[in-house]
């Protein structure tokens, strides 16, 4: 019997459990967890995943610089040593010894965990499987899905929170970060392979704060990314006018093909999202804040988090969760984005200068939610002074309401 700390069944009363632990949702951080649950071991548990999807792919692709260590470092394919930005200037360029931005392609860490799960006799994918709300009730939790109903002592939700920038008026504030991506094959040479192109600022800023993101992998292929940071997703043919222009006018390429497309919205808000939503039933991914709000990196955030969650549970059925990072960290990202919504037009220039004035480890590492709190001090000091000193102290004084 699945026991808790205080001798109590974990499992629901009255009905047989279909599982001991029940994650909704095989996506990033779903997977994740999961992965990390069978490489510690089950013990006898019984783990089931359920996820709408039939099949996996190439759906996105994960991108960081090399500040943590994680399970999946041998499916990283590319890694630059140097990268660059720029706004209405000249590129800024930068490296560091030792430090690399790297590449990492969904469908090589799903092929990697599905295997890992489908050989695990304690664990059940169903994929194809729609569900809804997760109902708490006295012993476990219940959820409705298009194969039935499934029971459990305890629920993982990491399906993505709602494509809406909420701001609770005088209390946060609130972006999204949404994309859309070409893998393209030029007809020519067209790309340099050892330079990352992470914003690129130098085009009509329209429909929020606008650049674009360039990874080569050779000299003919690319993905190539419109992002925007803004309060609403506009149409396709915005983000398909705005990739054929860039590829045209900014990086010369008349002809190529697309050989794939990756598009997603990530919610940039400072406001803590609750990871433990009831006694048993627990929100994870981005709808659990796990992406950092001022830049949407969340892969590494994603493992450290899982990791740490899957140790607690092998001491505690229903454990209090990590934090995915501090109350300074969250507020230091509060400001940032208290700046961006009252500054917007100076938002480019501004994060340009972060690249042209911080040391490249110091600011991997801010970016990455590794700083320390001086390190982090030293980033927010680039900035313009008087700006981020006013949203210093009306953040604090909204964050103590």
């Amino acid at each position: 019997m699945l026991l808790r700390r205080d001798g109590r069944s974990a499992r629901p009363s009255g009905a047989l459990s279909d599982a001991d632990v029940l994650i909704v949702g095989a996506g990033c951080a779903g997977l994740s967890l999961a992965w990390h649950l069978v490489e510690r071991g089950l013990g006898g548990r019984r783990l089931l995943l359920v996820d709408p999807r039939t099949e996996y792919g190439r759906d996105r692709t994960w991108c960081f610089w090399n500040v943590v260590e994680h399970p999946f470092e041998d499916l990283v394919t590319k890694r630059w040593s140097r990268w660059r930005v720029r706004h209405d200037g000249p590129w800024v360029e930068r490296s560091a010894d030792g430090l690399r931005y790297e590449h990492l392609p969904s469908d090589a860490f799903y092929d990697r965990v599905l295997a890992r799960l489908r050989a695990e006799p304690g664990v059940e994918l169903r994929l194809g499987t729609s569900a809804g709300e997760i109902v708490e009730h006295a012993d476990g939790v219940r959820v409705e899905t298009s194969g039935g109903t499934l029971r459990a002592p305890i629920a993982f939700d990491s399906r993505p929170p709602p494509r809406r920038a909420a701001s609770r008026p005088g209390r946060d504030v609130a972006f999204l970060q949404h994309f859309e991506g070409w893998q393209i094959e030029a007809d020519r040479d067209a790309f340099d392979p050892t330079v990352a192109t992470l914003m690129d600022f130098a085009v009509p800023q329209k429909h929020g704060v606008h650049f674009f993101y360039v990874l080569p992998y050779g000299p003919r292929r690319a993905l190539v990314e419109a992002t925007w940071f803004g309060t609403e997703v506009p149409g396709d043919d915005v983000y398909e006018t705005a990739l054929v222009r860039y590829i045209r006018e900014s990086l010369g390429v008349t002809e190529w093909r697309i050989t794939d497309r990756e598009a997603g919205v990530i919610p940039m808000s400072a406001e803590p999202m609750p990871i433990r939503l009831s006694e048993r039933v627990y929100r994870i991914g981005l709808g659990g804040g796990m992406a950092k709000p001022s830049t949407g990196y969340a892969f590494q955030a994603i493992q450290t988090f899982s990791e740490g969650m899957a140790a607690r549970l092998d001491h505690d059925t229903l454990p209090e969760p990590p934090t995915p990072r501090t109350p300074f960290q969250l507020f230091q990202d509060r400001v940032f984005l208290s700046y961006l919504s009252r500054h917007t037009s100076r938002m480019p220039a501004t994060l340009v200068g972060l690249f042209e004035q911080v040391e490249p480890k110091l600011l991997a590492r801010f970016l990455s939610d590794r700083s320390s709190p001086t390190n982090a001090l030293e980033v927010m000091a680039a900035m313009p002074i008087r700006a981020m000193t006013a949203e210093t102290l009306r953040s604090y004084r909204l964050w103590l309401r």
